[in-house]
């Protein structure tokens, strides 16, 4: 039943139960189940009762083999003796011979139909053996034979679970209660049982009537805790596994778990003091080490996440995850020198060399190093191949140093990769008008359309184009304004509307629509220039004279603005 599969839960919680079952289940079982087999009764002759003794003897010296010899002479003695049988069929089980003991247990029931503890132990040999439908039966056999004997209701509600009978399996558990009022296991195993068929309330209140019985049972505090966190009940579920920590205080999958569900929860300095509290070594205290920088890191706290990572590197330099880490605090922080080398260190055959030298290549290019941040993307296409996005970070780096032919080569490469790419089309497109050549680059807007008619970029580029060409204007309109229907917040195609009514003639709604996308782009030197330019049209000289002055102070350097502003100054006057 032990199946937490069905639960859905990770491995991690599996792991928990492993580890905090078996002391917990001993400390339980033991309040219910006597320790030892039934004790024989005394064998009626003399010979019998001399070997019988002598086999207890040596069972308790560990001879096992030893002890089940005399046991057969004490049975050609005293054949008719059930206790025997179970006695020598207990040895046979902890040898793990469940076919011999199965067939003494067989006789003792034979001999004896009326012993409730050879029909058990004989359900429970069967259930080892597989053999579920007969191990139902013993049970049920044990049962009407001692019906106040709780051990039969727990293996047969047990046995039904397994099977997913999940109604009888809850039947035969509160039978169990009722036989014991006091009974954990009951009241465990039907919490078991509505957990496993989601049922989480129910498994609640049930986890909380065993812990009423006895508060101390780490493992029920555990899995309470998984209950809890199926309900989103994020805090019991913390305070449960706290309780089972001060019974399991080494258990670091459990202290993870506490610490993990804390940063959920942004609670991070109490989730460091748990992960500060796992004793652990190698490896293990690596991991928790790394998580704590990254708590730090997260509260922007670089000082002390480097002091984490770099204490973890000094357990395993080959750590690579952790030095990425530690470089990005520096970065971070601002120490791009020590970033930078912390990157470098990451070797090629690291799974994260190429997402270490895509950081580098951004780093060098907001630095201005451009063939620097060319020969760390050429480094990473090294290693991971033809990948498009490496090449479209290839070709934005090769357009900054105004290398355009070199972009345009890369994105052609990219579109050997996946010709249908309508953002490739759009990018090549947009790299062909930098370099002035516009009619390969409306032909590959009308590609990037084609292929995805609500490229509202691509749309609004051509459109634009054409405006600035003063061709197509009413294809124009109809393009530009498609694009703002599918992008309606967006100040550049409002700007783009503006300019093909400005080149239409529509000097009016060119001003209204210019007007508008100021609002959405207030420094931005071409809208600027072109409502400007439209209110010029327009005979308002004064206010654009107050744009162009506006645009030149974003683009101070714009000699044809300046020139356009001093000539339309000298007229004034």
């Amino acid at each position: 039943m032990c199946n937490f599969k069905r639960w859905g839960v990770s491995l991690f919680f599996l792991s928990i139960t492993l580890i905090s079952c078996t002391a917990a289940k001993e400390r339980i079982l033991q309040k219910e189940t006597p320790a030892t087999a039934p004790k024989a009764s005394s064998p009626e002759t003399g010979n019998s009762y001399y070997h019988f003794s002598l086999a207890q003897l040596l069972a308790n010296k560990g001879d096992t083999d030893g002890a089940i010899e005399e046991y057969k002479k004490a049975m050609k003695l005293d054949p008719k003796e059930p206790a025997l049988y179970i006695d020598i069929a207990t040895l046979y089980i902890k040898k793990g011979d469940n076919n011999a003991a199965l067939e003494n247990l067989e006789n003792a029931v034979k001999i004896a139909k009326d012993y409730a503890p050879a029909h058990l132990l004989l359900g429970n040999v069967y259930t080892a053996l597989k053999r579920d439908d007969e191990a139902v039966s013993a049970y049920k056999t044990a049962i009407s034979l001692e019906p106040e004997n709780p051990k039969a209701y727990m293996y047969l509600g047990m046995l039904y679970a397994e099977h997913k009978n999940y109604d009888l399996a809850i039947e035969i558990f509160k039978k169990l209660i009722g036989v014991n009022h006091e009974s954990i296991m009951g009241y465990y195993y039907l919490a078991r049982v509505e957990a496993e068929r989601g049922r989480y309330t129910e498994a609640e209140d049930y986890y909380l009537k065993a812990l009423d019985i006895n508060p101390s049972i780490d493992m029920i505090l555990v899995e309470l805790g998984m209950v809890y966190e199926f309900e989103k009940k994020l805090d019991k579920a913390i305070e449960s596994y706290q309780k089972a920590l001060k019974f399991q205080p080494r258990n670091t999958n459990l202290r993870n778990r506490v610490g993990q569900l804390l940063i959920q929860q942004n609670k991070l300095d109490e989730a460091i003091t748990e992960f500060k509290q796992m004793e652990t070594s190698g490896n293990a205290r690596l991991d928790i080490m790394a998580k704590i920088g990254l708590i730090y890191f997260e509260q922007k706290k670089y000082d002390e996440a480097i002091i984490q990572f770099s204490l973890a590197l000094t357990i395993d330099q080959k750590a690579h995850k952790v030095r990425y880490y530690l470089a990005t605090a520096y970065e971070e922080k601002g120490e791009l020198d020590k970033a930078q080398e912390e990157f470098k260190k990451i070797p090629s055959d690291s799974e994260i060399f190429v997402d270490a030298k895509i950081h580098l290549a951004f780093m060098y290019q907001r630095q201005g190093r451009l063939n620097d941040a060319v020969k760390a993307i050429k480094e990473a296409i090294d290693i991971k191949g033809a990948d498009i996005e490496l090449y479209r970070l290839l070709a934005s780096v090769y357009k900054e140093a105004s290398r355009l032919d070199d972009a345009v080569k890369i994105i052609q490469q990219a579109l050997l990769l996946e010709p249908q790419n309508a953002e490739l089309h759009f990018t090549v497109g947009a790299l062909y008008d930098d370099a002035g050549q516009k009619e390969k680059s409306m032909e590959e807007m009308r590609i990037a359309i084609k292929l995805n008619p609500d490229h509202a970029n691509a749309l609004n580029y051509l459109g634009y184009t054409y405006a600035e060409l003063g061709i197509n204007l009413e294809e124009a309109l109809t393009l530009i304004k498609k694009a703002l229907a599918i992008k309606p917040e967006s100040g550049q195609i409002i700007d783009s509307l503006g300019w093909v009514y400005y080149k239409m003639g529509e000097i009016a709604l060119a001003v209204q629509e210019l007007e508008r996308a100021i609002k959405y782009m207030p420094d931005d030197q071409v809208v600027l220039e072109h409502l400007g330019d439209a209110y010029l049209k327009k005979g308002l000289k004064d206010k654009a004279i107050e744009i162009y002055e506006k645009a030149l102070k974003v683009d101070p350097k714009n000699t044809k603005l300046k020139e356009k502003l001093e000539g339309l100054k000298k007229t004034k006057d």
